[in-house]
């Protein structure tokens, strides 16, 4: 495209911008629907550049740069809520609030598409069609991203296509990673009682033994994952959470487990939430107990559209060239709330490296948590060529 170059410059021109947004908001990190100074900060860039916005979602901005011709509408988006974590990394603009952290990269992710909003703000006579700017809440606690949906941020005018992206730490910086279909898990969670019959440790047959009966019940649900479902079809059911009694010569009433069903595909999904509470139900029927079991559904899986992905890999080729990009291999079951979006519109989401030679692998969700914000610049030029790409490939 003949405005590759005029990306690249503007990229360049603004990635020092993009930095001193980035440490701001490092330097003051907020939890999920605290966003405030973030989002000031988001709104004072925008009026800047006379972009209109909306918020949304109480904390949520959503900006529309409308371009010079009549055409579809892209949705980009970006994260911006930090995680309850004491920073442990010495560098200038460290946390300066104490137990919270930007340890996931949302700071880069909310200063990228700042930068994004520069970039396409200054190229209007190249967009056919709408930019839809989604600076976002509470992707690490009960998603943003859907409240923001509900709140309209498809409509007026209606989201054709959404893009969106990840800084990854096992990825070497500057590489972009594209994944075809599910990229990432759907982390549901389930709490289970047992209400069995206590009494002394040196007569259980008088007894009927929640404990006992636990154990039955985690060594079951395993064999849904090796001898009941689909085996290409990943998924993990852990038990992280299991509480019983207190006295060492006294077994409980009362036996309590915890934990969470991974997934990427939604029949699976179901088939393991389903076929885990019949385990329980009929090994405490049969051992005389009772139980509840209640399933808490969370984020679904994070699909991508395979027609949108192919558009996004041969694009960010085109424009990065071939060695700079892949396509990723295997999922992951750790989960993205940007999955609302992709049900929601035909969507592609991608990883950005951002692990350096000589350097320890940045580990998300880590106090030492750290990355070159140079990165920016490649982070911004990817989704303005998408979004550039995508509306001049579908003029109306």
């Amino acid at each position: 495209m003949n405005y590759y170059e005029t990306v690249r410059n503007l990229a360049v021109t603004h990635l020092p911008e993009m930095k001193r947004h980035r440490r701001y908001l490092h330097e003051n990190p907020e939890l999920a629907h605290e966003e405030f100074l973030t989002q000031q900060r988001v709104i004072e860039v925008l009026t800047e550049l006379n972009i209109p916005y909306t918020i949304l979602a109480e904390t949520g901005v959503v900006g529309i740069i409308q371009g010079s011709h009549p055409g579809k509408t892209v949705l980009l988006r970006g994260d911006m809520d930090a995680l309850p974590i004491q920073e442990e990394v010495d560098i200038p603009f460290r946390s300066q609030i104490d137990g919270k952290m930007h340890a996931c990269g949302h700071d880069g992710h909310t200063a990228g598409l700042l930068g994004v909003a520069m970039i396409l703000n200054a190229m209007k006579d190249e967009i056919h069609g709408n930019v839809k700017l989604m600076f976002q809440p509470a992707e690490e606690t009960d998603g943003g991203a859907q409240t923001m949906i509900e709140e309209g941020i498809m409509d007026n005018p209606k989201v054709d296509a959404a893009f969106g992206l990840h800084l990854g730490g096992h990825l070497e910086h500057g590489k972009i990673e594209i994944k075809y279909g599910p990229m990432f898990g759907a982390p549901d969670e389930f709490e289970i009682r047992i209400q069995g019959r206590g009494g002394h440790a040196a007569s259980p047959e008088q007894t009927i033994d929640p404990i006992m009966i636990a154990t039955q019940i985690i060594q079951s649900a395993q064999t849904l994952l090796t001898r009941q479902k689909d085996p290409m079809k990943p998924a993990v059911i852990s038990f992280t959470s299991i509480h019983a009694g207190e006295g060492l010569n006294v077994i409980p009433d009362t036996c309590y487990l915890g934990g969470t069903i991974r997934t990427l595909y939604p029949d699976t999904r179901q088939f393991l939430a389903d076929k885990l509470q019949e385990i329980v139900n009929t090994l405490c029927e049969l051992n005389g107990a009772s139980a509840s079991f209640e399933f808490m559904p969370s984020y679904p899986p994070l699909i991508n559209d395979d027609a949108t992905t192919r558009f996004a890999h041969q694009q960010l080729i085109n424009y990065f060239g071939e060695n700079q990009v892949s396509e990723k291999e295997f999922a992951s079951l750790g989960a993205e709330d940007f999955a609302y979006v992709a049900l929601a519109v035909p969507s592609c989401y991608y990883n950005v490296g951002i692990f350096e030679d000589g350097h320890d692998e940045p580990v998300h969700h880590h106090p030492k948590f750290a990355w070159n914000d140079d990165i920016l610049e490649t982070t911004s030029a990817s989704l303005a060529i998408l979004a550039l790409d995508y509306l001049s490939l579908h003029k109306i």
